[in-house]
């Protein structure tokens, strides 16, 4: 009896010949088919391959119908629009620019134009990198004469990359509902669609886009939107059920802007070379226009991409247009702010105290400046709109937890021509990827040590291990200067309580401290405290009060002293609490004890009471850092994690035998006091920066 194969699922040119040479064997009427180079053995490769390319493509039409497993991009789209999900076009570069415009009397008048306007599709020029690039006004923009001055001022206008293009249909045949944008790259956020009765008329009937259909009569003026092949678009009109019908000998006008996305990005300084007209149709001189730039280009991006789309499109058909799930919320204020480039939200009863019939939506923004109010208050009401009962959106600026990672890095100098600093820039480029690509997911995540170890270990060859060490840092900001205050963070991370590790024993009954930590797992940055001045030091010195294990009291500050203030920082104690520092002669001295706590379990540090006179960079901000008690780091709700200026030290194994230094703190791992109060320490004065700015976006 023949034998049937077996394997009816590989897709193995080899395991195929060979299952029907396994075939063969089990009939007469064939010999050679087993010997290479024989007329049968080559018949056999056409039949394998034959076999090969049939299985291949059935079983690639087969993933092609399925969202999760398609890879063709038409495919995709198609997938999605079983969903009602339209991909995210191409979206044109924008920037803000003031505007300003002096006019002259009317005639013979001593009065000025009441107004002057821009015409839609006026240009700007600029360029990046020596490339030029087109900015335009997609709609009329008009603004009042200030009639003491004869100025009008345009603030804060908005100009998108690309040029004005419109294209008209007349209706023929009212059955045909579907009418394609003629060329790519065109932003459907910029898309003007309008009606008029005929190709005569100066009447305008605007269409705006269909995303919803449950207020949609067949009244509404509306159309849908759809990608189509080769990255354009289609319009799709209503049938006089869901949405108004077309009726013969309308015109339909269309405007839109072609872009050249992201390739606009960071355009600063501009150049005005449309026309700008008063309301008496007199042109206004270029020599009496001026132009300044608010915000550079930013914002431009490519079309959204297949992953993208197999990402978002069954998300956004989980919402359906009402927002009740945490997830519901991600998703739609995404929909109506763009420039969000990571979104995370949780309902108030899963914060301490909980705060109930609210839910807080944190926006990261792609251009990393926080929300204005104006902003927040926008989005706010947009999702308004699709919340459900008397839940109340809140939204917040995401907190930044600065992760600060310390690599040694073990290398085969053999293995490999780079230098210390080509390698140690190799390692650099990859922890930089790695922040970049995957900032915008780790909200609520986790970032893995040994999943980070082993990503630097693949970023060269000749690496044959590293040991990293990761500290957190977080900023007390908003005090009030002069005032006693105290505040806590909360680093929603275990902290290496130094106690566990023989920080040492208190046993001072009068509360002194007489037994010194052995280390320190949370210090703070420099700043300047009210009262603590060099004359105080200089004279705890000369009364001899600075002693070993004694705390300098401020009781000895001299009226009116108009010294300069200490330089201090704070740093635990090994055992709960927080003590306020300052140096002498490279030496430590302890300035006060009691300024604050830490809960090692937890991860929270409360800073105060306190009095900040002031900070190094005159911000109201101080930066607290502490070593984690494990490598892992859990990122809390509404908390974004930034790697911040990680440092890499490269030691060849095979000639350098470098012990690595358990305690740096320059990087504020645990720091060796060597059993005294009194220590060499330098403190840093790092800050971590934030976008403190407001945009026109």
């Amino acid at each position: 009896m023949p034998a049937i194969p077996s394997n009816l699922t590989s897709l193995d040119f080899s395991e195929i010949k060979e299952s029907i040479k396994s075939y063969m064997r089990t009939r007469t009427e064939f010999t050679d088919y087993d010997f290479e180079g024989s007329a049968a053995s080559y018949l056999l490769d056409v039949l394998a391959y034959n076999t090969y390319y049939s299985a291949f493509n059935a079983n690639m039409a087969m993933n092609e119908a399925f969202l999760e497993s398609a890879t063709i991009r038409d495919n995709v789209v198609k997938i999605a629009k079983q969903l009602n999900y339209t991909p995210r076009s191409i979206k044109a570069a924008k920037a803000c620019v003031a505007f300003s415009v002096q006019t002259t009397f009317v005639g013979a008048s001593t009065t000025y134009p009441s107004t002057v306007t821009i015409p839609a599709g006026d240009v700007f020029v600029s360029s990046v990198d020596g490339q030029a690039f087109t900015f335009t006004v997609p709609e009329q923009i008009t603004q009042m004469v200030d009639q003491q001055t004869g100025i009008a001022s345009f603030n804060k206008t908005i100009i998108y990359q690309g040029n004005l293009l419109s294209y008209e249909y007349d209706v023929v045949d009212v059955k045909k509902r579907k009418y394609e944008i003629p060329v790519d790259n065109i932003d459907t956020d910029l898309l003007y669609v309008s009606i008029s009765p005929n190709a005569q008329s100066e009447e305008i009937d605007t269409y705006n886009q269909i995303t919803n259909i449950v207020n949609v009569d067949g009244t509404t003026r509306g159309y849908f939107l759809e990608e189509t092949d080769d990255l354009r678009y289609t319009i799709i009109f209503g049938d006089g059920v869901i949405g108004r019908e077309l009726i013969a000998g309308e015109v339909i006008r269309l405007k839109y802007v072609r872009t050249d996305g992201p390739e606009a990005n960071g355009c600063k300084k501009f150049t005005f070379i449309g026309q700008v007209r008063d309301n008496t149709g007199r042109a206004v001189s270029s020599a009496n226009i001026s132009l300044a730039t608010v915000d550079a280009s930013q914002d431009g991006e490519m079309g959204e991409d297949v992953i993208s789309i197999k990402y978002n499109a069954p998300r956004a058909f989980s919402a359906q247009n009402r927002a009740v799930t945490e997830s519901d919320y991600e998703y739609i204020t995404k929909l109506v702010y763009p420039q969000a480039k990571s979104v995370t939200a949780y309902g108030g009863e899963r914060i301490y105290p909980p705060v109930y019939g609210k839910v807080f939506v944190a926006v990261k923004t792609k251009s990393g400046a926080a929300l204005n109010a104006t902003t927040k208050k926008r989005i706010k009401n947009d999702l308004l709109k699709y919340s459900m009962a008397a839940i109340e959106p809140v939204i917040i600026d995401p907190t930044t937890l600065y992760i600060r990672p310390k690599t040694y890095v073990f290398f085969d100098g053999t293995s490999t021509t780079l230098s210390n600093n080509e390698l140690a820039s190799r390692v650099l480029g990859a922890i930089d990827e790695y922040n970049t690509q995957g900032s915008a997911n780790r909200f609520n995540g986790r970032i893995d040590r040994s999943a980070f170890q082993t990503m630097i270990d693949q970023s060269q060859n000749s690496i044959v291990g590293n040991q990293t060490t990761m500290t957190l840092g977080l900023n007390v900001t908003g005090f009030p200067f002069g005032s006693t205050f105290t505040q806590c963070v909360d680093f929603g991370n275990s902290i290496v309580n130094p106690g566990d590790i023989g920080a040492g024993n208190p046993s001072d009954s009068s509360g002194g401290i007489t037994c010194s930590p052995n280390f320190s797992s949370v210090k703070t940055g420099t700043f300047y405290s009210t009262g603590y001045t060099e004359n105080l030091l200089d004279l705890a010195v000369s009364s001899q009060q600075l002693t070993t294990n004694s705390v300098l009291s401020i009781s000895t500050f001299v009226e009116n002293d108009a010294s300069a203030l200490l330089p201090v920082n704070v740093r635990d104690d090994g055992r709960g609490s927080l003590i306020m520092v300052t140096k002498l002669d490279e030496k430590e001295v302890i300035l006060k004890s009691g300024v604050g706590t830490v809960d090692y379990k937890t991860g929270e540090v409360c800073l105060g009471p306190i009095d900040v006179a002031s900070t190094p960079d005159g911000t109201t901000r101080i930066p607290v850092t502490v070593l984690l008690d494990s490598g892992n780091v859990n990122i809390g709700t509404g908390v974004d994690p930034t790697i911040f200026n990680p440092q890499v030290i490269t030691i060849d194994y095979t000639i350098d035998g470098t012990n690595i230094p358990n305690f740096d703190p320059l990087d504020f791992t645990p720091i060796n006091f060597d059993g005294t109060s009194i220590n060499i320490i330098d403190y840093p004065t790092t800050v971590f920066e934030y976008p403190e700015f407001d945009t026109c976006f």
